[in-house]
C-alpha cells in the first residue's frame, strides 16, 4: 500500500496498513530542512514565487511523510529590506505596504494603518474565474509540478483559498471583522457568497490537475457563537461540500483553536475529515472522536509546543497517545495540531513516521 492509497482509506473513514503521517509542513519549516538562508529565502520566495514551486513537496518526500500540501501560485511581491525586517512595498512609490512575517507561515501581514473597512465595491473586486480559464493560468504552475513529479505514491491536498469570512480579517483588522459578524450579517454573507464562488473553481481546476484533497480552510470559525456559525458558516459549508463532491476529491476542513462548542454543527457539514484538532486550545482528540464517532475522519492533535520545544520521546509518546485516541479503529491520520512548527528537528518528524509504523499498525487480515 503506498502513501495515496494509505492517505485516501484513512480520510474516508477506513482502516488502511498503518496511520498515514501528513505533518502540516509549511515552507518555512521546509526552507530551514533544505539548509537555505532563513530569511533571505523567505524573502526571495516572495519575489521569485516560481523558484520554489516544489519546496514543501520535496520536504516532504525526503521525510518519507505519507502527504503534503500545495498551495495557488502567487504573484512576485516587491520587498525592501529595512535593518532585519522586510516590507512589502508598492513598486511605483515605496510605500510600505506590509510586513514580512517572519515568525508565522512565510507571508505578508497588511499594515495596521492600511486596514480599512470593506465595502460592497470590494467583493464585487474579487474575481471568480473559471476553472478551465485557470487550467492555461500560472496560478496553477505548483500544482502541476507536484502532482508531476509525486502525484502516483503521494497524497496532494490542493489549498484554494479560503471562503469563509477569515479571509478578510488581514484586510480590515480582526475587531472589525468581528464586529461585523454582529452588526453586518448580511454583508458578510455577501462576502463569502463571492468567495466561496471564487474559491470552488479554484479547487474544481486543482482537482481536475489531480490532487487527491481539497482543504477548506475555516481559521476563525472558533470566534463564532453555535448561532453565528449555523447562519454564516455552515450554509456555504455545505454548498462548497456539495458542489465539489461530483469531481471526486476529499474535503477536509481545517478549524484551529478550540471548536468544541461547534462539533455538532460540524458534524452535519459532510466533510470527510475534520483538522488540525488544536489541543492546546481545548479540542481534545479523544473528545472530538467520542462526539463525533465514524461520522468524520480526523487529523491532527500533536502538541504543537513539543513539536517545537520538547524532546523525541515526548514527540513520540505524544503520537502514540493521538493514535490511541484518534484512530484505534483507522479514519484517523497523525499531523501537528496547527502547522509543524518552522524550528521542529527533523528528528521530530522521523519520531511521528516511526510511531505511526510502530503504534499506528492495523491488523487488515
Amino acid at each position: 500500500m503506498n502513501s495515496k492509497e494509505r492517505t485516501c482509506i484513512a480520510m474516508s473513514g477506513g482502516t488502511p496498513d498503518r496511520v498515514p503521517v501528513m505533518p502540516q509542513i509549511c515552507p518555512p519549516h521546509a526552507i530551514r530542512v533544505a539548509g537555505l538562508p532563513f530569511k533571505e529565502t523567505v524573502v526571495d520566495q516572495l519575489r521569485n514565487p516560481r523558484k520554489y514551486d516544489l519546496l514543501v513537496a520535496d520536504c516532504a518526500h525526503r521525510y518519507g511523510v505519507d502527504g503534503f500540501r500545495v498551495w495557488m501560485g502567487e504573484e512576485p511581491v516587491s520587498v525592501e529590506w529595512e535593518g532585519d525586517d522586510a516590507f512589502q512595498v508598492e513598486p511605483q512609490t515605496g510605500e510600505k505596504i506590509g510586513t514580512v512575517d517572519f515568525m508565522g507561515g512565510g507571508g505578508v501581514v497588511l499594515l495596521p494603518e492600511l486596514q480599512r473597512q470593506l465595502t460592497e465595491e470590494d467583493i464585487e473586486a474579487i474575481p471568480v474565474i473559471p476553472a478551465e480559464e485557470l487550467l492555461d493560468d500560472e496560478v496553477l504552475v505548483p500544482t502541476k509540478k507536484v502532482v508531476e513529479k509525486y502525484g502516483r505514491d503521494m497524497f496532494i491536498v490542493g489549498c484554494p483559498g479560503s471562503f469563509i469570512y477569515e479571509v478578510v480579517f488581514g484586510l480590515q483588522g480582526s475587531k472589525t471583522t468581528i464586529m461585523d459578524l454582529a452588526v453586518r450579517p448580511d454583508f458578510v454573507k455577501r462576502m463569502t457568497e463571492r468567495q466561496m464562488a471564487a474559491s470552488l473553481q479554484r479547487a474544481i481546476a486543482m482537482v481536475k490537475l489531480g490532487v487527491d484533497a481539497i482543504y477548506i480552510g475555516a481559521t476563525f470559525g472558533q470566534l463564532m457563537s453555535p448561532p453565528q456559525f449555523a447562519e454564516l458558516y455552515l450554509p456555504y459549508l455545505k454548498r462548497f461540500i456539495a458542489e465539489m463532491r461530483p469531481y471526486g476529491a476529499l474535503l477536509y476542513l481545517h478549524m484551529c483553536g478550540r471548536i468544541t462548542h461547534l462539533l455538532d454543527l460540524i458534524g452535519t457539514a459532510g466533510a470527510d475529515c475534520l483538522e488540525p484538532l488544536d489541543e492546546l486550545a481545548g479540542t481534545a482528540v479523544r473528545e472530538v472522536r467520542e462526539r463525533l464517532g465514524d461520522r468524520i475522519a480526523l487529523m491532527g492533535g500533536v502538541n504543537t509546543v513539543l513539536l517545537s520545544q520538547g524532546t523525541v520521546e515526548e514527540v513520540r509518546e505524544d503520537c502514540a497517545r493521538c493514535i490511541r485516541e484518534g484512530g484505534a479503529d483507522g479514519g484517523y491520520i497523525l499531523a501537528a495540531c496547527d502547522m509543524l512548527p518552522t524550528e521542529t528537528d527533523s528528528e521530530k518528524v522521523k519520531a511521528m513516521l516511526e510511531c505511526a509504523k510502530e503504534v499506528g499498525r492495523y491488523d487488515c487480515g
